[in-house]
Order: C-alpha cells, then structure tokens, then sequence
C-alpha cells in the first residue's frame, strides 16, 4: 500500500510544506514594486518664513506659524514652468509653488508677498541651485554683462515695530490689521494694509490688460490702489482713487518706503561689479527669465 500511495500521489512527502502554508508564504513574499531600492518619496525642507506668522488674521492657517515644509522640485514641477498654457495665462508661478508647499490648506493668493518671495527663493535653491546669473545693465558705462548672484545671501527683513517709526499707528479696519501713517507733504492719515498674493496677481493682470489695450502702464499708481484702505477715514475707492491721483510725489514716495520698512520680506540686495568698467554698487538682485528658466 505505501508504494501504491507513494506512486499515485495520494500521499505527500514529509518534506512539501501544507497547502496553507505554501499559500501564506506567496501572499507575504515581497511585491515587485516594495523590491524598489527606490522610495519615490520626494524630500523636504523646512523655510523660515519673515512674516513669522504675524500679520495673519486668527483664522489664517499660518496665523503664528514661522515656517513652512516645502517639498524638493522635481520633474513634476519643471513641467508646470514649461506649460505653454499656464505661462499664457500667467498662473505657472503661482501653481509651481503651490504643488511644493506640503499642507493643503496654504494657498499662494493668501500668503503675505513677502513669505511667498522666501518661499520661491527657496525652491529655486532647490531646484537649480544658488548661483544665479543674469543679465544686469551697468549704472554707470550702460553695459548688459552678466552676473552671477549668490541667491543663499538672502537675508528675511522681520519688519520694524510700529513704535519705533513717528507718524505710525498700528489699528484695525474692517476686522483687518492696518497702518495708519500720516504723510509728511499733505498731513492726510492713510490707512494700508499688508498686501497678499491676490493683490500681487490683481497688479500683475491689470498690468496685462493695460499694456494689451496699449494704455500707458501705471505700475505706481496700481500698487497705491491696492495698499490703501482709508484716506483721512474715507474707505470708498472713488475717493481712494482721487486721493492717490492728487498724491504729492514725496507723500508718495513716504509712503511707499516706510511700507517697505514696516512689512516683513526678504532682503535680496548684494553688490554688483560691473566687469567692462569695474563699478561697483549695491543693487536689489533682478529678477528676470532666468530665475526660474535658466538657460544652462
């Protein structure tokens, strides 16, 4: 009988595992995909941010929050700066930053300008490294050279504490944080407020209708509009508009740099020397095509 069994296969060898056994065993053996020596999982960093988290209404997701967890540029992101589409409608930035930034509830038309310049900043590091060349026109032979900048020598401007500037009150405007400041020429007490991504893009695409409609470009003016809230407590954008019209050229201009002092960005100033005539000078780093499109 135990010849006849073993001759049939009516019964297994000692040594063949249980049918059980041998089912478990495939079911636990790697998949070709978890064999990957690859993880496929992009890396991050984290971005100190200027504002660090002040200036954002409570309900903000960055309301006391100083950095913010930004994934490595990858291939993914090279094919937004290249879409034809995007770059039409001019949206490509906006979109390649948001498909970086880790958490879904930070949109790019909400960020402070400021915490954005850091955020691009950034990436760009990421991506293509610090050096960055350009072409820059000499202040003083009127030569086009090229120039390498050192984009890591950035430094985060924190902003200036409202009591230290004369002429500066710190308040509220519809719910919203606002700088009163009293223009030195005219004595009127303007109301500004911090500007956002929004505004930024709303400056950029009236820039665009403009310029398509062949209207004289008003780039000043535009970001008068959009800094001020109030004018000696009018609100309505009528007389917003007047007021800035009418604006005498030192009000303007006090306005615009104290605004600069007040607000948190990121200082991207460095010292060009113009290789055909040796000048040298400290200038805010262009920021032209080759930021985020460079040719090499």
């Amino acid at each position: 009988m135990r010849d006849n069994e073993d001759r049939i296969g009516t019964k297994k060898p000692q040594s063949d595992p249980p049918m059980a056994e041998a089912i478990e065993a495939v079911s636990q053996s790697p998949s070709p995909a978890a064999k990957s020596p690859l993880s496929f999982v992009a890396p991050t960093e984290f971005v100190n941010l200027p504002s660090g988290g002040r200036y954002y209404p409570s309900e903000h997701p960055l309301h006391g929050v100083d950095t913010l967890e930004l994934t490595m540029m990858t291939t993914k992101q090279e094919d937004i700066l290249t879409s034809k589409s995007l770059l039409k409608k001019g949206v490509a930035i906006d979109r390649f930053l948001e498909s970086l930034i880790v958490r879904s509830d930070v949109k790019t038309a909400d960020l402070l300008v400021g915490d954005k310049n850091a955020l691009l900043v950034a990436a760009r590091i990421s991506g293509y490294g610090a050096d960055y060349v350009t072409q820059v026109t000499c202040p003083a032979c009127g030569e086009n050279t090229n120039f390498e900048f050192d984009l890591e020598e950035y430094n985060n401007r924190e902003g200036v504490d409202t009591a230290e500037q004369e002429g500066v009150r710190l308040g509220n405007l519809d719910g919203a944080l606002t700088f009163f400041i009293t223009l030195p020429k005219t004595g009127w007490e303007v109301g500004c407020q911090p500007l956002y991504g929004h505004h930024e893009a709303a400056i950029a695409k009236l820039s665009q209708n403009k310029k398509k409609a062949g209207l004289v470009e008003s780039a000043l003016t535009d970001q008068l509009m959009s800094l001020l809230v109030s004018v000696e407590g009018h609100t309505d954008k009528a007389t917003l508009k007047q007021a800035v019209a009418n604006m005498p050229a030192k009000d303007s201009r006090h306005l615009r740099d104290l605004y600069k002092e007040l607000i948190p960005n990121i200082d991207m100033q460095q010292t060009f020397v113009c290789s055909m005539c040796g000048y040298d000078t400290v200038m805010e780093v262009p920021l032209s095509a080759e930021f985020f499109w460079p040719k090499s």
